[in-house]
């Protein structure tokens, strides 16, 4: 008895198969797409707050930018 086939409608349904992605690959989906990184930092001593940042980054193409 031979093993069970599966057959595919077309190409795009198949599973991706792994490929390696460069840093220039990456930057430009980031670029591409933008992203936004936002974080909190508070500096304490004996549980009083001495320091506190609330920090937003939007990383993106400034064509992007020019589109919205």
């Amino acid at each position: 008895m031979s093993p069970p086939q599966t057959l595919y409608a077309s190409t795009a349904a198949r599973p991706a198969q792994a490929q390696p992605t460069t840093l220039v690959d990456l930057i430009d989906r980031v670029l591409s797409g933008g992203v936004v990184v936002a974080g909190h930092v508070t500096l304490a001593v004996a549980d009083i707050e001495l320091i506190d940042v609330d920090i937003a980054l939007l990383v993106a193409a400034t064509a992007k930018l020019a589109e919205r």
